[in-house]
């Protein structure tokens, strides 16, 4: 096996553990785990839907969303993964997602076009957006 692509298996096992939280990347452990962000067409690596989380360390509304998303990453316990980037850190990836407002999220289904939601919202509401974008019936 080449040097490099077990070190790609060894990323891919730390952020698809079984523990079900919100696992902090940066823009190119994006392309490794879920898309090649920059590509034409929108093809998932990943084989289960993903929610990314685009924050700041600095946005009250984003530490308001984090513990729900934490809540969330537990209540699809392995249907769906959760990832959170810091927009401050990874400016590339949020030009191309046009991220100008923040708590966005990105959700990524397993076929078709990733969605927005941009804001804080109750737990609730953040459930029903990520079910009816990934089409599960939870």
């Amino acid at each position: 096996m080449a040097i490099g692509a077990n070190a790609q298996s060894r990323v891919a096992n730390e952020y698809t553990d079984t523990v079900y939280t919100v696992h902090p990347i940066n823009q190119d452990q994006f392309r490794t785990l879920i898309a090649e962000w920059d590509a034409r067409d929108w093809v998932m690596r990943s084989t289960r839907p993903v929610v990314v989380d685009f924050y700041a360390d600095w946005c009250q509304p984003c530490k308001n969303l984090h513990p729900i998303l934490q809540e969330l990453a537990q209540y699809y316990h392995g249907e769906v993964d959760f990832y959170r980037i810091n927009v401050d850190d990874n400016s590339d990836i949020c030009d191309v997602f046009q991220i100008r407002s923040i708590p966005f999220l990105l959700i990524c289904p397993l076929q078709g076009e990733p969605q927005t939601v941009i804001g804080l919202y109750p737990q609730q509401e953040y459930i029903r957006v990520i079910n009816l974008a990934l089409g599960i019936e939870k």
